[in-house]
């Protein structure tokens, strides 16, 4: 049975009887407690709410009606789950006790003072869409005077469009329910150009509170970080473009350099006077070093965009070493330095990029034979420790690389000269360890360097998976 002067009230009523259950709730109730009282009704209170300590209610409501009068309890005490803050007044009655639930109210003045300083714009609307209160921030945005505020209705201040915040806004009166808007895009004065979150969210009293958050500085420092991201990403593409151009243009007119400088210092031609044949052998040196530039850094520039293409294949790692190294032997001996292979016929098959892996290889081989001016080179292939990896191991009897410096070798354009050589026997690029290293990574695989103990000179690692990572 419904009490109409109970109806009318802003403050929730409930009634629990016998065997503590509630046998009356007001509208104002069922709104507060965010339950239809169809729901409650018959409950115990612990029934009607899971979250409730059932012993510990009753003891609190038996206290309250002891005590002859209205005791006031906070109402997360009785209603734990409630989704408005109230306080909770017991009176005795003939069967039961009486509920009144009355909303919190905190402070006026300091309340309206803090919402006064708040940036964010802050409006309260009754269940009509009156507006009640208004900061000073949602004046700004709403367009509208101090005086003009209370009273208005908030939909001849909304602007038209988008009509997502209007149905936000009914919605939240409708079911109680808070809802969000993100980045909404006002296209009307004051506010156009302007993007604002919005929460609408219920209120105990009914109505309900909007608040709204200008994001308009976020929302363009995205699209300027995207901006910049998709020019980044264009000048990329167009370095790529270049380095593709210039892989030809620049390669192609350099191997003809490289040729005939190498028939003209080699006498293909016929014999040169003395001074016409060293200036032929400088030339050709030069030329080598320039093809040597270009080709890292062409080489360097793909590996750093990810444009290098990997081929796995089943490699027999004998057979591969001994194939991979021999233009290197040929240098060695030139140079007087005795050169080793050791790669025993039983290593299994080692599943990789051939040409990839050639080219670290001869890279960190050709860095050994440059630096090292007596004795010689040692390349072995064996399975390292770490199961599933073959290891590549380099030794030489140069003078070594200091421990400081191991990082740095690997650095572009990073060498470690003796500046007692004044010769250009350790001339080069600076590049060759710096691809070696991209390229071991595009490998799956590590390329390190140490000092050999037994020799006095430099080791390196190369280390990659015998089975080649899936990549899908």
């Amino acid at each position: 049975e419904r009490i109409p002067a109970l109806e009318a009230v802003s403050d929730g009523f409930c009634m629990v009887g016998p065997e503590w259950r509630l046998t009356y709730c007001n509208a104002a109730a069922e709104r507060m407690l965010g339950t239809p009282r169809e729901e409650l009704l018959g409950l115990t209170v612990s029934d009607a709410f899971p979250g409730t300590d059932e012993s510990s209610v009753r003891e609190r409501l038996s206290r309250a009606r002891g005590a002859g009068g209205p005791v006031r309890l906070p109402g997360e005490e009785i209603f734990p789950d409630a989704p408005h803050p109230f306080c909770v007044i017991v009176t005795p009655a003939e069967d039961g006790v009486a509920l009144q639930l009355r909303a919190v109210e905190p402070d006026a003045g300091r309340s309206r003072g803090l919402l006064e300083s708040l940036r964010h714009g802050c409006v309260a609307v009754d269940a009509a869409g009156r507006i009640t209160y208004a900061n000073r921030a949602a004046r700004g945005v709403l367009g509208a005077r101090r005086d003009a505020v209370p009273g208005a209705e908030i939909w001849s201040l909304l602007p038209p469009e988008p009509a997502i915040l209007r149905e936000s806004l009914r919605a939240a009166l409708a079911d109680g329910k808070p809802h969000r808007l993100h980045s909404i895009n006002v296209e009307a004065e004051p506010f156009r150009g302007r993007f604002f979150d919005v929460w609408t969210r219920p209120l105990a009293h009914g109505g309900a509170s909007i608040l709204f958050e200008d994001v308009t500085a976020r929302i363009e420092r995205d699209r300027d970080l995207a901006r910049y991201a998709a020019e980044a990403e264009e000048a990329s593409r167009a370095r790529a473009r270049f380095f593709a151009a210039a892989s030809h243009e620049l390669r192609t007119p350099l191997h003809a350099i490289v040729g005939y400088s190498h028939l003209l210092a080699t006498a293909t031609f016929g014999p040169l006077p003395r001074e016409a044949q060293r200036a032929a052998e400088r030339s050709s040196l030069c030329a080598e070093h320039l093809s040597q530039l270009v080709d890292d850094v062409l080489l360097l520039s793909t590996t750093e965009i990810d444009r290098l293409r990997v081929v796995p294949v089943k490699l027999a790692p004998a057979n591969f070493l001994h194939a991979a190294m021999e233009p290197l032997r040929v240098q060695a001996e030139a140079k007087g330095l005795s050169f080793t292979i050791s790669a025993p016929e039983t290593l299994p098959a080692v599943e990789s990029d051939p040409e990839r892996l050639r080219q670290v290889l001869q890279a960190v081989v050709g860095n050994a034979l440059k630096f090292t001016p007596r004795g010689g080179v040692r390349v072995e292939a064996r399975t390292a420790s770490d199961p599933g990896t073959m290891e590549f191991r380099v030794a030489d009897t140069g003078p070594g690389i200091p421990a400081d410096d191991r990082e740095r070798i690997f650095q572009p354009f990073e060498q470690l000269c003796d500046p007692s050589r004044t010769d250009s026997a350790t001339r080069g690029t600076g590049l060759g360890l710096t691809v070696a290293r991209q390229l071991a990574r595009r490998l799956h695989g590590t390329l390190d360097v140490e000092d050999d103990a037994a020799t006095a000179g430099a080791v390196f690692r190369l280390r990659v998976p015998v089975d080649f990572p899936s990549q899908g």
